[in-house]
């Protein structure tokens, strides 16, 4: 979520560089646009075993697989980094089931790209 501080709010809006109106009550950055040193270290939950819930830090801002590099190239369009995701999703499924400790079926997985 984006934060609530103005400054900050401010920050992180101009790392997205949307030339549209963000809306930031509802918009959400994913986790793929922060450094893992921009979280919290869970350490109660890694000490009992639990899975690692992932905490922003108050002072994180976007950094990384932002839309345009500082130099104003285009990294990836977004339709391009939800194709990549899909792959990336589609291979990891793939491993899992090629484990000989998980037995399971992959799902049948139709993509169109436009």
């Amino acid at each position: 979520m984006f934060p609530v501080c103005p400054n900050r709010n401010k920050i992180w809006i101009s790392k997205c560089k949307r030339h549209d109106h963000t809306n930031v009550k509802y918009a959400r950055i994913c986790s793929d646009h922060f450094k893992p040193s921009d979280y919290m270290d869970g350490m109660k939950n890694r000490l009992l075993g639990l899975n690692q819930k992932k905490i922003l830090k108050p002072d994180a801002v976007p950094s990384v697989n932002l839309p345009l590099q500082d130099n104003g190239e285009d990294i990836l369009s977004r339709s391009e980094r939800k194709r990549n995701r899909s792959i990336l999703q589609e291979a990891k499924i793939r491993l899992k089931c090629l484990s000989p400790k998980k037995a399971c079926e992959t799902p049948a997985m139709d993509y169109t790209y436009n």
